[in-house]
């Protein structure tokens, strides 16, 4: 059964990759100014250039936007991404467009073999292979190499601080989850989760990080820069046209911006808190795969890559005991991802039906994972594609 699913994997990926690089890839490589890289190559630029200071000044970004071609290089999209994320791409703004895109997406690649690896549940060549293939079967992470995406990074950090938990180095653990502020919405609860399951050192270095980078916006972006960025994230939440939000894969877009929304959040993240209390005593696995799903389900406002985070939450959740049902829903939820990866992530109708199906599906899986006692699970042997050791941490 497994050699059947793994070439089944293989095939699929295959597939996907074809389908991407005619669909996407082909483009890209012919106007890499059109990946969501080219806006951070721009959004650089405009700190460079202009100030730091007018990094969200519309006239500003336009004005190094002409400067770099218009619209034939750069689609016109007002920049809505933190203040580090300008500072990290300055060294390749050194280089020409297509060149830095190349260094970039080749830096991006890396990292997606190695977060592979990090997850990877089992020791045999064959489990490795199997969850680069499950990864490469869905559309949200090609799409995401291909647009140069940061959620990448952000994603790799997660893990790879996951994997350093479970080996007793916190601090490196916490130093990498500094990278939470490319895109904070993706794991927003991680930290609360890490000091809930008494990982506190990597929570303390985590936040000492976080502020000194928070320090250092606010000092060469300024009160004014602050605010108007605050601006453009209100009209990304409230799904302005010019953000290009799929509404269907987010909390609001199933129960839409109300009371009810912000009450569901919040007993979402009362379940996401009470399930990693839980499980506190079996390791890092369960209750980190509950923060990226907890927050996937409260974000305001996310992109179709970004259920990438989805894929990382599996993948870490197989290094924990799981139960049948369990299992069970973490398996709908990838055939979801397969499905949207196919039919689901435009704005029409089926899309509609598959992202609210899929927010239901997470929030299922953390009420179950609720219902499985860690006394029980502790007893059980981990499953997964092989046998997964246990993420204990004495």
């Amino acid at each position: 059964m497994q050699r059947l699913t793994f070439v089944l994997l293989v095939v699929l990926a295959i597939n996907q990759v074809r389908v991407a690089m005619e669909g996407w890839g082909n483009f890209v490589l012919r106007h890499p100014g059109f990946a969501d890289f080219g806006n951070y190559y721009l959004y650089a630029r405009v700190g460079l250039n202009q100030g730091w200071s007018r990094l969200y000044d519309l006239a500003a970004q336009q004005h190094e936007w002409l400067r770099l071609g218009g619209p034939d290089v750069i689609p016109w999209f007002p920049i809505i991404y933190p203040p580090p994320l300008a500072w990290l791409v300055v060294p390749f703004t050194l280089l020409p467009l297509p060149v830095a895109f190349g260094c970039w997406t080749a830096l991006l690649l890396g990292l997606i073999l190695l977060t592979c690896r990090l997850v990877a549940p089992g020791p045999t060549r064959m489990s490795r292979w199997m969850v680069l293939a499950a990864m490469l079967a869905v559309f949200p992470v090609l799409f995401a190499l291909l647009l140069g995406q940061i959620l990448i990074v952000e994603l790799a950090a997660v893990a790879g601080a996951w994997w350093l938990i479970g080996r007793g180095r916190e601090i490196p653990a916490g130093i990498l989850l500094v990278a939470l502020v490319f895109k904070p919405q993706i794991a927003i609860l991680l930290p609360v989760i890490l000091l809930v399951i008494g990982r506190w050192r990597t929570v303390a270095v985590w936040f000492a990080g976080s502020a000194v980078v928070a320090l250092i916006a606010v000092i060469t972006t300024g009160l004014s820069g602050l605010h108007d960025y605050a601006v453009r994230l209100a009209d990304a939440a409230a799904v302005a046209p010019q953000f290009l939000v799929p509404t269907q894969f987010t909390m609001a877009g199933l129960l839409g911006h109300g009371v009810v929304t912000i009450v569901v959040s919040a007993l979402a993240v009362a379940l996401t808190i009470a399930v990693a209390y839980r499980h506190r005593a079996e390791g890092a696995a369960i209750p980190v795969a509950a923060a990226l799903v907890g927050s996937m389900l409260i974000t305001p406002y996310l992109h179709y890559q970004d259920l990438s985070a989805l894929l990382l939450a599996g993948g870490i959740a197989l290094h924990g005991s799981l139960d049948r049902w369990q299992r069970t829903l973490m398996v709908l939820g990838y055939l979801l991802l397969l499905a949207t990866s196919f039919w689901g992530w435009g704005f029409g109708l089926f899309s509609a039906v598959l992202g609210s199906t899929l927010v239901l599906t997470e929030a299922a899986w953390l009420l179950v994972t609720f219902r499985v006692s860690a006394s029980a699970s502790a007893t059980r042997p981990a499953v997964g594609f092989g046998q997964v050791p246990l993420d204990r941490t004495a």
